[in-house]
């Protein structure tokens, strides 16, 4: 087993704000709150893919909607249609009707 496999990969603090479309100073408060999981590596903040993935979970979101299936985030933001499907998806999955 290598390194990469395991401990994972890290992100930077500005991969992680573009990808919830936030400021990265947004960003730096949520990890100073403890929301986002994160080390500090000599003098620079890195996220574990994997707690950022959590994060997207227990935020409500689909993790691997935001990742496409890949190791690297896309820079795209979640619109308003993109949640609905995402939603309507789920209650298809699950037999719920929300409204």
């Amino acid at each position: 087993m290598n390194e990469h496999e395991q401990f994972g990969r890290f992100l930077s603090v500005t991969s992680v704000a573009t990808v919830l479309g936030i400021s990265r100073t947004t960003a730096l408060a949520l990890i100073q709150r403890h929301e986002i999981p994160a080390i500090r590596v000599g003098g620079q903040i890195r996220i574990p893919e994997a707690g950022f993935a959590q994060y997207l979970r227990d935020a409500g979101l689909d993790a691997e909607l935001i990742y496409r299936g890949s190791l690297t985030p896309t820079t795209a933001r979640a619109t308003p249609a993109a949640l609905q499907a995402q939603n309507a998806e789920r209650d298809r999955a699950t037999g719920v009707q929300v409204r």
